[in-house]
């Protein structure tokens, strides 16, 4: 019997813990049995016999699961408890290799090299004019957030209603960075009645205004810098968005005016 759960509760299994989607339904099916053998998971998960080998191996090497000595293979779930304490461990030890390796870089001639490298390109390149390009959300929302976290004056989040939530997570910790400086933080969005939690959330950083249609999504930093988000955020995945961001007062007062022309009066 195939294990019965939301697309959106499997969805949300597999943004918090990072697992892709037959990821997240094996490990949900096992831990609703506690001990199962593969045939079996993948009738419960519903997913390919053929592709539940991979998955099994590949959530046992992450640490979700582990497998029992014996015939015919079994596995059990680590208890999500546990798992946790496991997962954070692993991430503290991941980041501090990471960072080890950056403090190495800092002040290193490698770091010089690349510096005179840039230093010799953007020369050619007057600041006011440049216009760049992201591919994948991780690469754009890395600049925003800096850009975010630099703000003097204002910040202007339009966003769809299907983002609005996504948008307000990936930025909060910048955002609120922002307001602790006095940076007023505007949040548009064409949506009627904002759940408690988002609603919670948007005053905890700044004010709401209501759009009366969906105008796409952009962010506008002290009405000197713009990014975009060029595709359908239902129909792309994260790794193939493309996000444009280009400086200049001009450019940047117009898409302001734009927001100002559909926000919902009265």
């Amino acid at each position: 019997m195939a294990l019965n759960l939301g697309e959106d509760y499997v969805a949300k299994i597999r943004r918090l813990f990072g697992l892709n989607l037959y990821e997240a339904k094996v490990w949900l099916a096992l831990l609703s049995q506690g001990k199962s053998t593969t045939g079996r998971l993948s009738e419960i998960a519903n997913i390919p016999k053929s592709r539940s080998y991979d998955i099994l191996a590949s959530l046992e090497g992450a640490g979700f699961i582990v497998r029992d000595v014996g015939k015919p293979i079994a596995y059990r779930a680590i208890a999500p408890s546990e798992l946790i304490e496991k997962l954070e461990e692993k991430a503290k030890e991941d980041l501090d290799i990471k960072l080890d390796k950056l403090s190495k870089l800092k002040g290193s001639s490698v770091l010089k090299d690349l510096q005179e490298l840039y230093s010799r390109g953007i020369k050619y390149v007057k600041e006011e004019h440049v216009v760049t390009s992201y591919q994948g959300m991780n690469s754009a929302m890395f600049r925003i957030k800096k850009s975010i976290k630099e703000a003097k004056d204002e910040v202007l989040l339009v966003t769809t209603a299907n983002a609005l939530s996504s948008k307000l997570r990936a930025l909060n910790r910048a955002l609120k960075h922002a307001k602790s400086k006095g940076v007023a933080i505007h949040v548009m969005a064409p949506i009627e009645n904002l759940t408690e939690e988002i609603s919670s959330d948007i005053k905890q950083i700044g004010k709401f205004n209501k759009l009366n249609l969906d105008i796409g999504r952009f962010i506008i930093v002290d009405k000197n810098e713009v990014f975009v988000f060029t595709q359908n955020e239902k129909e792309t995945h994260p790794s193939s968005e493309v996000v444009i961001n280009i400086k200049g007062p001009y450019i940047a007062e117009k898409f302001k005016n734009i927001a100002a022309a559909h926000t919902h009066q009265g």
